[in-house]
């Protein structure tokens, strides 16, 4: 069990570390960006990178997860074949992304008519539409990389379709907008390159396998035909269909319910610009080693599952809830005390960034659970209660957009991430705990974190005043960089006395 610990805690320090960079430089490019052109066309922005979402996640059905979870399970069942599933699953991820870019271009101006009827808005759709295929078969593939846990391909591909979505939609904003090009058309474009480029690379690290795979007898494996692999994976795309519809109708609700708040669509694009491209960012972005631990305990439980090993999924399970309940009430007190300090460097222009930063911390390690939460749901096959919840959360958020964003403006948006956020995951970890029989130590993840936090943000603050600032910038970077390094001290020394206490009522 601690060779697997090792190598899990291996894995998910390598795609951390890759998506501390990635999404601490798409960060930096929405605060150039803003500064460039403005809030409002951040706002934009956002729009169409939430429109390629929903339909990317329509065209590939969650083939990312589903072919992580059948890979590792054929695995832990000892067969090895996976060379079925990864025709399966590349053949359906083919169909599928192909009939909704026929799909997509066939409506690209029905589309940008109800969107608001740009007309360069039906040229991106159609852009958006011929990356559709690269991108699902490369998730595909990235799920096979991560089912056999060679996490180095996928954080080689983030890189890559990165650098180059990035690289030409910085290029286009500098150089291009000022000779008449559209936002749209430059964003699509991007996001189009961006997929073409990964997918090469993928297809590439993907033929190697191919050809060492196939030169293996040939096992019977789990998933024999068709009908078998649509009856495991269709729960899979159900839910990935209603996340992303019940999430778009959202991002798509928010917008719209502040237009009919506030005194001008350009305050109401500026609020919603900041929220999607600097607030919710700046949020998640610590919480992408939950879901980097995410990603790598999906395959990790489906194995153990499907070899019915419940005494390491309970391990498992455990060592995960231990973790993520310790570092997201972390990242709350950080919010809470640093929040408005974070806002004035990413938005020195306005102060709602800072002042919501600090608004969000008691719901922060609801949001980070959720992300741990459904990795072990999605591990252990119980896509259809996932599916659910998800409906539940959404409607609830939904609710609350329409109620409150029309009675209290922005605010309204945070009352419906409460409420959508503190239900839905409260809901997650009695489920979790009771089908996998963990009890839930109130101590161990309440008391104990939250004492961990107040201690960390004490010590911080006393290091901190040590020192005398020459600007807000170096203050939160030493404050947020002390309270780091305590809380590695404490935890691991909280580690080790439990290890000592173990051994001690062993023996």
């Amino acid at each position: 069990m601690k060779i697997f610990m090792n190598r899990i805690a291996k894995d998910t320090a390598k795609l951390t570390i890759v998506s501390f960079l990635l999404q601490g430089l798409g960060l930096l490019m929405n605060i150039l960006i803003s500064n460039k052109l403005g809030t409002a066309s951040v706002g934009i922005m956002t729009l169409i990178f939430s429109l390629f979402s929903f339909i990317m996640v329509l065209a590939n059905g969650n083939i990312f997860i589903s072919t992580s979870r059948f890979v590792s399970e054929e695995i832990g069942a000892g067969n090895g074949n996976v060379r079925r599933i990864m025709r399966l699953s590349l053949g359906f991820s083919l169909i599928l992304s192909m009939t909704f870019a026929i799909i997509s271009i066939g409506l690209a101006r029905i589309i940008s008519e109800k969107a608001g009827g740009a007309p360069e808005l039906a040229v991106s759709v159609r852009i958006i539409a011929l990356s559709l295929t690269p991108a699902a078969l490369g998730s595909c593939i990235r799920g096979y990389f991560n089912g056999v846990r060679n996490v180095k391909v996928p954080c080689i591909g983030d890189i890559i379709e990165f650098a180059a979505k990035w690289t030409s939609l910085m290029a286009g904003t500098l150089f291009l907008l000022d000779k008449g090009l559209s936002v749209y058309i430059m964003i699509a474009s991007s996001i189009l390159i961006g997929e073409i480029v990964s997918g090469m690379y993928y297809a590439v690290k993907y033929s190697a396998e191919y050809k060492r795979f196939t030169a293996l007898p040939e096992n019977c494996p789990r998933i024999t035909k068709i009908p078998a692999y649509l009856k495991l994976s269709l729960p899979i795309v159900a839910s990935g269909y209603v996340q992303m519809i019940m999430s778009t109708a959202n991002e798509a609700l928010v917008p719209i319910m502040l237009l009919k708040h506030d005194p001008s669509a350009e305050q109401a694009m500026s609020e919603y610009g900041m929220f999607e491209a600097m607030i919710i960012p700046t949020v998640f972005f610590p919480a992408v080693i939950l879901t980097s631990l995410s990603n790598i305990i999906i395959p990790e439980i489906a194995r153990a599952n499907s070899a019915a090993n419940t005494l390491r999924v309970k391990s498992l399970i455990g060592k995960v809830f231990d973790r993520s309940f310790m570092y997201s009430f972390f990242i709350s007190g950080m919010l809470l005390t640093a929040g408005k300090n974070i806002g004035e460097i990413l938005c020195p222009a306005d102060s709602l960034v800072g002042e919501t930063l600090v608004k969000m911390f008691p719901v922060v390690p609801f949001i980070y659970l959720e992300i741990v939460l459904e990795g072990i749901i999605k591990g252990l096959g119980r896509q259809n209660f996932s599916t659910v919840n998800s409906l539940c959360e959404y409607i609830i958020r939904i609710v609350c957009v329409v109620i409150f964003v029309d009675l209290y403006g922005f605010t309204g948006v945070l009352i419906s991430y409460y409420a959508s956020n503190i239900y839905s995951n409260i809901v997650r970890i009695a489920f979790v705990c009771r089908i996998s029989d963990v009890p839930f130590d109130i101590c161990g993840y309440i008391v104990k974190p939250f004492i961990l936090c107040f201690f960390c943000c004490q010590l911080a603050s006393a290091a901190a005043r040590f020192i005398s600032f020459s600007s807000v910038f170096f203050e939160t970077v030493i404050y947020l960089c002390a309270a780091a390094i305590i809380f590695i001290i404490m935890y691991e020394l909280d580690k080790k006395i439990l290890r000592i206490h173990k051994i001690s009522v062993k023996a």
